[in-house]
């Protein structure tokens, strides 16, 4: 059994106890009332530390257990089997399991664009250029956040194929981030590199000097627009009308959440509900929330501001994947087009969501935040 997979064991166990919900207004009278759902997700955006510190669960009776993916293999496979009742991760994912291998996940909303998400290097890195010869640490060689780097590498002149860097497969941005600060694998292999996403750019840019990533580039400024995460589920859990209840509801918290994140006469709550979720000071949840509505790239940029998929940000996903070969099992003349315009039993469903939209509660959190 390898080192990584019994990491990968541990990370999950520990997510599982350490992630369930928090949040202040529950008490235990009230969560035996409320519906349990396990919600997998691969970080605690601003939309869910809006959702669980102030109270949107459990005004939609939900008791929300968030569980930590440790990297998109395992994640995936716990939606597929039930593990996870939803999850937000890479719509690339989703993408690549629904056409490469027919795996019956569907979407049913888009949270954002790719907030935070940069390529950074330990303190000595300070250009792409010094990335040759190195190894870059990745979730999956061939999950499309490591397709993006290849990406942006190559217009600087690097090209994986060419031996110029070397993969490192390590997990999830939580991993990837500690081992990144640290300096090294836990084993004491050395790091110099890795993709951020919300809200490592932000918590790393508060650390001290010696520990303090470089941000050597930001997506953005090669690929927009691009959609990121996104609302993935299991499509026999949307033909149970109990699974589909559950995230339901979920879809309706995190949606009236995300109008909360938006509007910003509740600034100052959101910037306080994502230092208590996320364990970290004023000026690093300050930048988080900054990142996170972003009108470009945040969890409040969606098209409408419905959490509806942006059409030419998945469009850019698949390009950057086709470019890599990362669809070789999708046949010849296959219409990426048609295959992603919203409907029952495609890839995007947006049925949910249409729901979820209609079923909203008036619900206002206390000003004590």
């Amino acid at each position: 059994m390898s080192i990584l997979y019994i990491l990968t064991l541990a990370v999950a166990a520990y997510a599982q106890v350490q992630n369930s919900s928090t949040t202040d207004v529950s008490t235990d009278s009230l969560s035996k009332k409320l519906q349990p759902i396990n919600y997998g997700a691969f970080t605690q955006t601003a939309t869910y530390s809006v959702a669980n510190q102030l109270g949107f669960f459990q005004a939609y009776g939900l008791n929300v257990t968030y569980l930590q993916v440790p990297n998109s293999t395992y994640g995936y496979n716990q939606l597929l089997n039930g593990g996870y009742d939803i999850m937000t991760g890479t719509v690339d994912n989703a993408v690549n399991l629904r056409f490469n291998q027919q795996q019956p996940l569907t979407v049913t909303g888009q949270l954002d664009g790719g907030p935070e998400l940069t390529i950074a290097s330990i303190p000595s890195i300070t250009s792409i250029s010094q990335l040759k010869g190195k190894a870059l640490m990745v979730d999956s060689p061939v999950s499309g956040y490591a397709y993006i780097l290849r990406k942006v590498l190559a217009l600087y002149g690097l090209y994986l194929e060419n031996g110029d860097y070397t993969f490192q497969v390590v997990g999830s941005t939580v991993i990837r981030y500690a081992d990144l600060v640290n300096g090294s694998l836990p084993d004491g292999t050395p790091v110099y590199a890795t993709i951020f996403t919300y809200p490592f750019t932000s918590e790393g840019s508060v650390l001290p000097a010696a520990q303090r990533p470089n941000i050597l580039a930001s997506i953005v400024d090669f690929i927009q627009p691009f959609t990121s995460s996104a609302f993935t589920i299991r499509e026999d859990a949307l033909n149970n009308s109990t699974q589909r209840a559950l995230a339901r509801k979920f879809t309706s918290a995190m949606y009236a959440a995300n109008k909360y994140l938006a509007s910003p006469s509740h600034k100052t709550c959101s910037i306080n509900s994502i230092a208590k979720q996320l364990n970290v000071s004023t000026a690093a949840a300050t930048s988080a929330y900054n990142s996170a509505t972003d009108p470009l790239t945040g969890e409040t940029s969606s098209p409408g501001g419905n959490f509806t998929v942006n059409r030419q940000g998945i469009l850019n996903v698949i390009d950057v994947r086709s470019q890599f070969g990362g669809f070789s099992s999708v046949p010849t003349g296959f219409s990426y087009a048609d295959a992603i315009i919203p409907g029952t039993g495609q890839l995007i469903d947006y049925s949910l969501l249409d729901e979820a939209l209609s079923s909203l509660v008036s619900y206002t959190p206390s000003s004590k935040c």
